[in-house]
């Protein structure tokens, strides 16, 4: 299906989201980077990540109890 058989406006308005849906491995590539380098960052420092949280619902439950 190229462009030129897109016959009316509304043809291209239909098949818009499936264009725009199309997302090729050399776009995804930096985005999963990224969130393999977020992924990794967190798992690195996930004690402390989760100390800080506990601490953090220790305070709001002593203020409300």
């Amino acid at each position: 299906m190229g462009l030129e058989e897109l016959g009316s406006s509304t043809d291209f308005v239909q098949y818009l989201p499936i264009i725009l849906l199309y997302i090729g491995p050399e776009s995804m590539l930096p985005l999963v980077s990224a969130l393999a380098a977020i992924g990794g960052v967190l798992l690195m420092f996930w004690q402390r990540f989760v100390g800080l949280l506990r601490k953090l619902w220790r305070l709001i439950v002593r203020k409300e109890a």
